[in-house]
Order: C-alpha cells, then structure tokens, then sequence
C-alpha cells in the first residue's frame, strides 16, 4: 500500500492509502505506526469483490504494461482463475477481506464510514452517501463548501454525471463485463455471507458491513 498525505498547505491534516499491488503481500509498518500523526476518525472505500477483482487487474494492466485498452476475456478469465480461484484456493478473496479487516481493528482508528463503491453512482443511495460523508468531514474540521441541501444537487451534477458518461465510453469502446463461473460466484457469496457473520458488532462501523 502507498499512502499520500494532502492538503498540508491548508492547515487540514489527511492521507489518502490506496491499494498499489492487489495481489501482492507487502511487509511494512501498519497504518496504526503513524497514528499519532493524524486523527483518529478513518473512512475506509470498499468496492464489491464482483467488480473490484477485475478493476484490480486493470488498473495494473494499465500502470506497468501501458495498457489502453480493458484486457482480453482470455486473459481475465487466466487472471480469474489463478487469483479468484476456488473454494480452496482463493487468494484474491483472502486479500479483500484482509485489507478490511486490517482497518476495522485497528485500535488507535475507528471507522466512522465505509464508502461503498457501489453506492457513489447509485440513484436510491448516492445522496444518502454524500450527504453522511459530508457530516463526517465537517465534524472532523474539514471545511464543506456546500450547504446540505445543495449535497444533492452536487451530486447529481458531478458524481452521478460523470458516472453516466463513464459507461457511456465504456459502451461505445464496446468493453465486456467481466464473468464469473457459477462456483465462483456461490463461492463468492458464501465466503461473504461468513464473513459478515463473524463481525459481532464490538468495532465502530461493524454495522455498516
């Protein structure tokens, strides 16, 4: 994981942490060795794994092979199975529950959001989102240049526009979506049916999960 701090000329303290290697385990310090550093509140993106396997091998398709173009069905099906794997063997499913594991107990931290991919451009949930994102910035000092009530506007005219013509593209560039086998996928949904049952609820944002 590499992080980036921002805003250090605004007086507002913030890092932003993103996931550079999906797949591959990175022994370096934990998060918590900085946490004296910053506030304690964390807001953790999670993306479905659906979605989120295939938009890892993208992204790396594109930062070290200079990809232009979404990769071929034959070489996501290749990457699929290696990394997605089976009921046996799924080390791309371990990695995803880790990372959010790793963030939800982390003592000196708490979840005070998780920001769910899927929710962003969804038009029942996206204002929902915002506008409990804004909420939590604001209570953590951060300046919110817009009113709550123009929360969702914003939204509308940003977030759920660029949305909209981001699938556009995607269609006119004629990009498939990316499948999954049956097993994988009731693998899949077991694994997360599980996992959700084993969070108890003693974490902040547990009920979010």
């Amino acid at each position: 994981k590499r992080c980036h701090s921002l805003n250090l000329k605004s007086g507002y303290d913030g890092v932003t942490c993103e996931i550079v290697h999906p797949i591959v385990p990175c022994k370096r310090p934990s998060p918590s060795a900085q946490a004296a550093n910053f506030g304690n509140v964390v807001l953790v993106a999670l993306r479905n794994p659906l979605t989120a396997f295939p938009s890892y091998q993208q992204e790396k398709a594109e930062k070290y092979h200079n990809a232009k173009e979404q990769v071929s069905k034959e070489e996501w099906i290749s990457f699929r199975d290696q990394y997605v794997g089976n009921s046996t063997h799924s080390p791309l499913f371990q990695e995803w529950k880790e990372f959010t594991l790793e963030w939800r107990n982390m003592d000196k931290y708490h979840v005070a959001m998780y920001l769910a991919h899927e929710e962003w451009a969804d038009e029942t949930k996206g204002v929902a989102l915002v506008t409990k994102f804004a909420r939590v910035l604001r209570e953590e000092g951060f300046p919110i240049q817009y009113h709550t009530d123009d929360l969702a506007c914003l939204w509308h005219n940003n977030i759920l526009h660029s949305a909209i013509q981001m699938r556009k593209k995607h269609e006119d560039e004629g990009r498939y979506v990316p499948e999954y086998t049956e097993k994988q996928k009731n693998f899949l949904a077991a694994e997360l049916r599980k996992f959700a049952s084993e969070l108890d609820n003693t974490r902040p944002g547990d009920e979010q999960l």
